[in-house]
Formats: C-alpha cells, structure tokens, sequence
C-alpha cells in the first residue's frame, strides 16, 4: 500500500535535504505511520479513496517527530541531575489523543454506531411486574 504522504512532503515540513540513507529511513516511517491510520481510519485511503488533507497532516507530524527523535527518548529532570529516558511507544511512532481525534473525525468514526439485529426480538404479550405488583390495578 501506498504512503499517505511523501518523502519530499516530509522533507519540505521539516525544511532539510534528506541523505540517501535518511530518505530511506522516511519513507519507511512513512509506510508504517500510513498503516496505523488506516487502521484507525479507512482502510481505503491511498488506495481507492484519497487521504484527507488532515490525515496526511497527522501523518507527517508523526513521521516528522520520528525522524527528529528515532529512538524515542525525552530529557527529564530531577533538581540537578539530568537524565533520558525512553519514550513510551515504540520509538516515536504512536498517535496522540488529538491526533487519532484528527483520523476517526476525518473517518467518520467519531462516536456511537447502530448494529443491525439479525434475529427477531420476540416481546411477551402481558406484562410483567418485577416485584409481582401491578400499580395500575392498585396493588400495593
């Protein structure tokens, strides 16, 4: 499948001149940051059907931050001493909140859906009282 966005989008969104080895390297953040929001998306984007110009956004801030930053560590800070960690996610690669929010909206996945029913809901004819008390009649 193709890449909702290219290498030289990419290139041009973060102002560089990819090497050989580095546009390899982009256009396969590429390829895998377009899978997971087909995933989350439409399967049919790139495809059949065109990407929205938000999805291919998303896309490339995602592939922009895993190009800035390939191993995924963030700096922290405790007083004085200063030191790495690893980024939760796998290296970079992962949606925030806001941006899956981006995807589902640009979908149509955004909330609650209906499910057809493929068998007869049968409802009995008299009614029935929980507690065995009917308060039309007055039982009480």
């Amino acid at each position: 499948m193709a890449a909702l966005a290219t290498v030289e989008d990419l290139q041009a969104r973060m102002a560089v001149t990819f090497s050989d080895i580095e546009a390899v390297a982009a256009g396969t953040a590429l390829d895998d940051i377009s899978a997971l929001a087909r995933l989350y998306g439409m399967p049919t984007w790139g495809n059949s059907t065109p990407a929205p110009e938000a999805v291919k956004a998303v896309v490339l801030a995602v592939a922009e931050r895993r190009m800035r930053n390939p191993e995924g560590y963030v700096s922290e800070m405790a007083g004085e001493y200063s030191y790495r960690l690893p980024e939760a996610g796998s290296a970079g690669m992962f949606f925030r909140p806001d941006e899956l929010t981006v995807i589902r909206q640009s979908s149509g996945r955004t909330g609650l859906v209906s499910v057809p029913v493929t068998r007869p809901v049968i409802v009995a004819h008299e009614r029935y009282y929980p507690h065995g008390k009917d308060y039309r009649r007055g039982d009480l």
